[in-house]
């Protein structure tokens, strides 16, 4: 509720919540993948690539993460 609320203070930037960023991960299954993140501001999508890899034991050096914030 508190993440649809905030959608348009700050000119439209906001962080995207830990645990959303953690769905999508656990949909992507990054495993020996390169990760795009386009909107990458506190670049959780990344963080949690490198610990669904970590968890999953998988090596950290089979996934490339990039992104772009604007």
């Amino acid at each position: 509720m508190q993440f649809a609320s905030a959608e348009g203070k700050n000119g439209g930037q906001f962080d995207t919540p830990r645990c959303v960023a953690r769905v999508l991960v656990e949909m992507l299954a990054p495993y020996k993948r390169r990760v795009y993140d386009p909107c990458c501001r506190s670049a959780g999508m990344f963080v949690q690539s490198e610990k669904f890899v970590e968890e999953y034991g998988g090596w950290i050096g089979d996934i490339v993460v990039y992104g772009q914030e604007f």
